[in-house]
């Protein structure tokens, strides 16, 4: 026979074991019963927040989605324009051209290209103060980008065109800004040549 102590001691414990377990199971039941009065009391705030959040998202989707046709728009213009003006000894007519379309997609990659690749024009056509502008126009919105270096080179070339002195201190910001980058050589040799003592025959 089992000793009536140790069957008591069993009994014991599963009723505290059933008594733990039907406590646990209560406590969602019971969270659940003290949160539904504020869910209640806020629901059409929270009704509110969630349709404030899902406006949000609709617009941050569509500004996604408008910004990425703009790119692949500016980008085709970009080619084609660029396809044109290759067949064209006007560089003036190009730059023109250029400058349209980075006016026109400003905020673009391929209008920033634009920008840059009109103010070269503008230099080939012997425009240099105007040049000179939009190679600034370019760096002030990419100032860290790959291409800053040959903006700031344009705008130090723009000014030996112009036979201006800031040449000097423009070209020095080359070298000092994008050390390692292709135009820190070219800033160097310019900078060599303006330097460069007169002989005087």
């Amino acid at each position: 026979m089992r000793a009536p102590g140790i069957s008591a001691c069993v009994s014991a414990a599963a009723q505290k074991n059933y008594a733990s377990i039907m406590q646990n199971q209560d406590a969602p039941a019971e969270i659940l019963f003290k949160f539904w009065p504020w869910l209640e009391a806020n629901k059409n705030r929270l009704i509110g927040v969630g349709v404030a959040l899902l406006v949000a998202w609709g617009i941050y989707a569509f500004v996604s989605w408008r910004q990425d046709v703009q790119e692949v728009t500016a980008g085709e213009a970009l080619s084609q324009l660029l396809v044109t003006s290759a067949a064209s000894a006007e560089a003036g007519k190009t730059a023109e051209g250029l400058l349209q379309l980075a006016a026109q997609y400003p905020r673009t990659a391929a209008g920033q290209r634009a920008r840059l690749q009109g103010a070269a024009a503008l230099f080939s056509a012997s425009r240099y103060a105007e040049a000179q502008v939009q190679f600034k126009k370019f760096l002030e919105a990419n100032a860290t980008g790959a291409l800053a270096a040959t903006a700031q080179l344009g705008i130090a070339t723009c000014l030996e065109a112009q036979e201006k002195p800031e040449a000097v201190a423009e070209y020095q910001k080359v070298i000092a800004r994008f050390a390692g980058s292709p135009g820190e050589a070219a800033a160097k040799a310019a900078l060599s040549r303006l330097q460069k003592p007169v002989v005087k025959s």
